[in-house]
């Protein structure tokens, strides 16, 4: 019998070779046959009890006596597989369902063996392949060997994985190509841009040069304009105050005798400095500089000026309407949703060209720039700062009477149009400069991220891979982020940006790390874990919460198919053709 199961098994490789099957493949039937014909061998000349594997045979050969074992107990050989449970392991009856925890071994020649509980066995179904598990009853009848048929079966599905493995290994190579050369592109472009910015900075210093030259003359001649202009106020407010003294002395001056004397200070109650409600004559002295009468001379040189702040005229005196109470904000306002624009951006009071730099400062302090704003929205705040410190500049530039300060000359003109051009083209260089600094840090960003040894997962990078479960749409962004969103509609949650690599040494790259996702309500921040698999495409095929807050990604990728079979020779090639 064992030699003619060795000539059908010589007949099947040669139909295996005529086919140019795989080494590999005839290895893997070989060895299926081989077993096989081992097994009737042992069979032939070991005899076993039914349901107990070839590895615990042994401890079945004595004729008379069978110990369980656990050791715990010693039973005559006619007690196993009696139908009856003598022990505590259940060991004594492998092949029989009489014991609760008891375990049957299924020989499955030609596929793969395994244990069945002892409970299965005469069941009415087939556990076994080989339906060995139902030896009486009406299992017996109704069930067949197809142990062969599953073991081909097995071997297709193995084959056709290897296959898939090789596909995937070859598109692996490819994304190394690309890997190699997209990294040498970068550094190829990181070193041009670094060599614009070189030029670009030595063009901004310049244009900061002249710009400065520019704004000198500039502003020597703006500042010349506005000091004439301010000599012209200041004679303006000396006369407006000397009209003042001389209408404020003629109206306290009430007998019209040229004289001011502390009886005339008596219905001016600014001058009560103790708060009782009446001027007295030591409060009127001390008003007339301790005397008892002045003249207009003597009260507009030197009385006027320490009472003009405090004085109130006749018509000063008459109660004005009592104004309208300022309306409280609505009750579902709140501060913070004032816009910029309703908000007091602080007085800075009159200003002069030589406050710009200190108003500037002063707002620095004022409101603080978000750090995680981009240069547009600075740029933006900047703008509006500036708008803001015109109007007041606007404001400061009114005289006297509410006229606006004189055009400047046309010298003058001609120099702010200038100062204007340099500033305007220190304004593009300074551009320039900043947008080549953020190509060359977005670069770096990419560039930093570890990518594999031979750059094989690049082309994943800035790309994104959804998987929709009945709740959510998961979406894996590699190398940038982790996101989930309900399938009903509503908006992205964070369940973590990328981390690190987290596979252990001898596969670092089969797992990654998402980390600092949005917090969970009083608990962690998200996190997600993606397990890498060999695939031959890319793919997130699940995605699941195992514990609160923290998510758990499947993900196939061509970049993890580091091995390929040789189909010739039937080895496995564990190293990159690149």
């Amino acid at each position: 019998m064992m030699f003619r199961r060795v000539e059908r098994m010589a007949a099947c490789v040669s139909d295996m070779k005529a086919k140019k099957m795989s080494v590999k493949s005839l290895i893997t039937l070989v060895l299926i046959g081989l077993m096989s014909i081992i097994d009737v061998v042992v069979t032939e000349s070991v005899t076993r009890p039914r349901g107990v594997s070839l590895t615990n045979e042994p401890f079945y050969r004595d004729s008379q006596w069978f110990t369980c074992l656990d050791g715990s107990r010693q039973i005559f050989k006619s007690q196993v597989n009696d139908d009856y449970c003598d022990c505590m392991d259940s060991s004594d009856e492998p092949g029989t369902s009489a014991c609760p925890q008891g375990k049957f071994h299924c020989n499955n020649r030609g596929f793969k063996p395994k244990y069945i509980p002892s409970s299965r066995v005469n069941d009415g179904i087939c556990d076994c392949c080989d339906a060995s598990d139902e030896y009486k009853g009406p299992g017996a009848t109704q069930c067949s060997n197809n142990c062969r048929e599953l073991g081909r079966a097995d071997l297709e599905r193995r084959q056709q994985e290897i296959i898939l493995m090789n596909q995937g290994f070859d598109v692996r190579q490819e994304y190394i190509k690309q890997g190699i050369e997209k990294k040498a592109e970068r550094e190829e472009s990181l070193k041009k841009l670094r060599e614009e910015k070189e030029v670009a900075d030595q063009l901004k210093d310049e244009k900061e040069r002249l710009k400065q030259e520019a704004e000198s003359p500039e502003k020597e001649a703006k500042d010349a304009h506005k000091a004439v202009w301010d000599a012209q106020q200041a004679v303006l407010r000396e006369e407006r105050d000397k009209q003042r003294a001389n209408e404020a002395f003629d109206e306290l001056d009430a007998d019209r005798n040229g004289l001011i004397t502390p009886d005339e200070l008596a219905d001016h109650k600014e001058f009560d400095s103790d708060g009782d409600g009446e001027v007295s004559e030591e409060e009127a002295k001390v008003v007339l500089g301790g005397v008892d009468q002045v003249i207009k001379p003597t009260f507009t040189a030197s009385v006027w000026a320490v009472i003009k702040d405090k004085y109130k005229s006749e018509k000063d005196q008459v109660t004005p309407e009592e104004p309208s109470p300022v309306p409280s904000p609505p009750e579902d306002v709140n501060e913070g949703d004032a816009s910029e624009e309703d908000l007091d951006m602080g007085d800075h009071g009159d200003m002069n060209d030589e406050d710009e730099e200190d108003f500037a400062d002063e707002d620095d302090e004022d409101e603080e720039f978000d750090d995680d704003l981009d240069e547009g929205e600075l740029m933006e705040k900047y703008a509006k700062h500036r708008a803001d410190y015109e109007k007041k500049k606007e404001v400061k530039g009114k005289g006297e009477d509410g006229e606006e300060m004189p055009e400047y000359d046309e010298a003058t003109k001609k120099l702010i149009e200038v100062a204007d051009a340099a500033r305007e083209e220190f304004k593009e260089a300074e551009k320039q400069v900043n947008d080549l600094k953020k190509s060359i840090e977005d670069i770096e960003k990419l560039m930093n991220v570890d990518l594999g040894p031979q750059q094989e997962f690049e082309p994943l990078q800035k790309q994104c891979y959804e998987y929709t479960d009945r709740e959510y749409t998961y979406k894996l962004c590699p190398f940038d982020k982790t996101s989930q969103r309900p399938k009903a509609g509503g908006s992205e949650t964070q369940l973590g940006n990328w981390g690190q690599w987290e596979g252990p040494d001898e596969n670092k790259y089969s797992k990654m790390k998402y980390t600092r996702g949005r917090n969970c309500w009083n608990g962690p921040d998200r996190s997600t874990l993606v397990i890498l698999r060999c695939g031959l495409e890319n793919k997130l095929v699940s995605a699941s919460e195992p514990e609160r807050c923290t998510y758990e990604f499947q993900f196939e990728t061509p970049s993890l198919c580091t091995t390929k079979t040789d189909v010739e020779t039937g080895e496995i090639d564990s190293h990159d053709e690149l």
